[in-house]
């Protein structure tokens, strides 16, 4: 047997016999490495959506969407006569013609109008309102990504304002190792302070918003009451005087003050975008009862 140290060397009465090293041919190395580049670069498979609900409701705001990730899906805009537009205080008539046009548009894709606007056109006699049609991502995205540099651009900068001013004050008292020091435990103290600060608001406007919603639920809960003691009266031909005097007299039950307790985790749970949007779909639903009451009303007065 050799030794590692004589693995080409034979004896005095043998040649040596060395095996030639064998190299990789460049071609095939090129092909290898091109093989590879190949099948990295091939896009992921599409992402299976699940598919909207037909009757799904549609989040109209004039602002953004902060924390969640969304793709734009284009421009929507309508046109309103200047009457229609002057009283139509809520824009509740305005938000529902944008829906409509979104979902004829963009029918499986939709879930939200964001940044709408109105303006007049020149002569006054018509008044156009536009928003950006977005379909919110369960994943994050390259868009998403990018929107959110912004935020992350300006929360460094004021994080770098603060390690500026801890550097200068550390320049002052301790030289350049103070101004270093110092520098960066300003920074670390502005971008915890920042954080905190973020959270803290987080936090209350969570807070105000399930509160909303729980008021909405019992005004919700009074309409519906109220509508269907409308509806008994007028079936047992209970003129409205009488009917309204019934209603007073009974006072508010128990079961008012409860209403809405078993959509209490739900809220908790839900991000602010959701409870927003319920708040909005809330806010449409008592419009709509109060407008029933109202020609319900009308009808029992002998209109």
């Amino acid at each position: 047997m050799f030794s590692k140290s004589e693995s080409c060397v034979s004896k005095r009465s043998r040649r040596p016999r060395c095996k030639p090293v064998r190299r990789v041919s460049v071609v095939y190395l090129g092909l290898a490495i091109a093989t590879a580049f190949g099948c990295a670069s091939q896009s992921p498979p599409p992402v299976q959506r699940a598919a909207r609900p037909a009757n799904r409701y549609i989040y109209v705001t004039t602002q953004t969407l902060p924390g969640e990730c969304y793709t734009d899906l284009g421009a929507i805009n309508i046109t309103q006569p200047y009457g229609e537009a002057a009283v139509d205080k809520d824009n509740s008539e305005a938000r529902k013609q944008l829906r409509a046009a979104a979902l004829s548009r963009y029918p499986a894709d939709v879930d939200a109008l964001i940044n709408v606007q109105s303006e007049q056109n020149d002569v006054g006699t018509q008044v156009i309102v536009t928003g950006e049609a977005v379909r919110l991502e369960d994943r994050h995205t390259v868009q998403c990504t990018l929107r959110g540099m912004e935020g992350a651009m300006d929360q460094a900068a004021m994080t770098g304002a603060g390690g500026v001013s801890g550097a200068a004050v550390g320049g002052l008292t301790g030289g350049a190792g103070g101004a270093v020091s110092v520098g960066v435990a300003g920074a670390a103290m502005m971008g915890a302070y920042q954080v905190l600060q973020h959270e803290q608001a987080k936090e209350q406007q969570a807070a105000q918003l399930r509160g909303s919603l729980d008021e909405q639920r019992r005004e919700i809960a009074q309409l519906l009451k109220e509508r269907s003691r409308l509806q008994q009266c007028r079936n047992d031909d209970v003129p409205l005087s009488s009917c309204q005097t019934s209603a007073q007299n009974a006072g508010s039950s128990s079961a008012d003050q409860s209403a809405g307790q078993s959509d209490d985790q739900a809220a908790v749970d839900a991000t602010p975008f959701e409870i927003q949007r319920q708040i909005q779909e809330q806010q449409d639903y008592i419009k709509q009862l109060k407008a029933q009451i109202a020609q319900m009303k009308w009808e029992m007065a002998g209109h």
